[in-house]
C-alpha cells in the first residue's frame, strides 16, 4: 500500500491540476443586468472582459462604473473580512457596555445588524466599461466562474457608517464629501475629520473633511461614503477596524449588496 500511496497522491494531484488548466483554458462567465444578451458563456482560451462584455452587448443606459466582477477565488479572503469585522464591533461592543458609553453601544449594534445579513460578494476591481477595455492594460483576463453585473445608473450617494442612520441623498455634480455630511445627522462617536469614499466600481480613499485638513474629493453617483468612528472611542485591540469595513463595504454592489435595487 505503501509504494502505492505516493503514485496515486501524484495521479490525483495531476488529476486537480489538469482540471484547473482546463478551467483556465476555457473559463465560464456569467454576464446579467443591463445586457442584450445575458447568459452563460464558454469562452476561448485566455478571453478577457471585453470578450465578455462583447458577447453579452452592453446596453447604452447601462452603468459600467458600477458594474461588478465577482471572482470565486476573492470569496475566502472576504470571508475572513467580514468575520473580522463582526469580530471587532462585538469587542465593540463590550467595550461600550464597560466604559458606559451608550453612544458607541448603540451604534456598534446598528452596525452589526447591517453588517450581518450582507452577502460576501468575491467583487474585485475590474475595469468594466467595454471602450475603457480597448485599451490593453484594461482587458484583464477572465477566471472560470466569473459573474459580471451591469446595473443601471441611480440618482443617489448614501452616507453611511458613525451617522445616526443611513442617509440616501440625491446626487448633486459639485458636491464635496463635506456637503452630504452636512445632510446627515452623526453619531456623537463620529471621526470629524477623515471619511472613507468608496467610489461605485469599489475603490476606496481616505478623504480629509475638516477645516485644517480638507481635501478635494470626487463623489461620483452612487457612491457610498462611510464615516468613521472616532480611534479613540474604539477598542485599543481593534484599531483597523474602520479601514477593514469599509473595505468589507467597498465588496457590495448596487444589484445585490448593502444597497441593491
Amino acid at each position: 500500500m505503501r509504494r502505492l500511496a505516493k503514485p496515486l497522491v501524484f495521479l490525483l494531484g495531476l488529476g486537480a491540476s489538469l482540471n484547473c488548466l482546463a478551467q483556465s483554458a476555457s473559463p465560464t462567465v456569467e454576464i446579467s443586468g443591463v445586457v442584450l444578451a445575458p447568459g452563460t458563456y464558454s469562452l476561448s482560451e485566455g478571453a478577457r472582459l471585453h470578450d465578455a462584455s462583447s458577447s453579452a452587448q452592453v446596453r447604452s443606459d447601462a452603468w459600467p462604473l458600477g458594474a461588478a466582477l465577482l471572482r470565486q477565488s476573492a470569496v475566502e479572503p472576504q470571508v475572513r473580512l467580514k468575520a473580522g469585522v463582526l469580530f471587532d464591533l462585538r469587542i465593540n461592543h463590550v467595550h461600550a457596555v464597560a466604559d458606559e458609553n451608550p453612544a458607541l453601544e448603540a451604534l456598534v449594534d446598528r452596525l452589526i445588524q447591517a453588517i450581518e445579513p450582507l452577502p460576501v460578494t468575491g467583487r474585485v476591481n475590474a475595469q468594466l466599461n467595454p471602450l475603457q477595455q480597448l485599451i490593453p492594460a484594461n482587458d484583464s483576463l477572465l477566471e472560470a466562474g466569473d459573474r459580471i453585473l451591469y446595473p443601471h445608473r441611480p440618482n443617489h450617494v448614501t452616507v453611511i457608517g458613525a451617522v445616526e442612520q443611513d442617509c440616501k441623498l440625491a446626487f448633486v455634480p459639485a458636491h464635496q464629501p463635506v456637503d452630504y455630511l452636512k445632510q446627515c445627522a452623526s453619531s456623537p462617536v463620529a471621526d470629524r475629520d477623515t471619511v472613507y469614499v468608496i467610489q461605485p466600481d469599489g475603490t476606496l480613499h481616505s478623504k480629509g473633511v475638516a477645516h485644517w485638513n480638507a481635501e478635494p474629493a470626487n463623489v461620483a453617483v452612487g457612491a457610498m461614503i462611510y464615516v468613521p468612528i472616532r480611534t479613540n472611542q474604539l477598542s485599543a485591540q481593534t484599531s483597523d477596524l474602520n479601514q477593514e469595513l469599509a473595505e468589507f463595504m467597498a465588496t457590495q454592489y448596487q444589484l445585490g449588496g448593502r444597497f441593491g435595487e
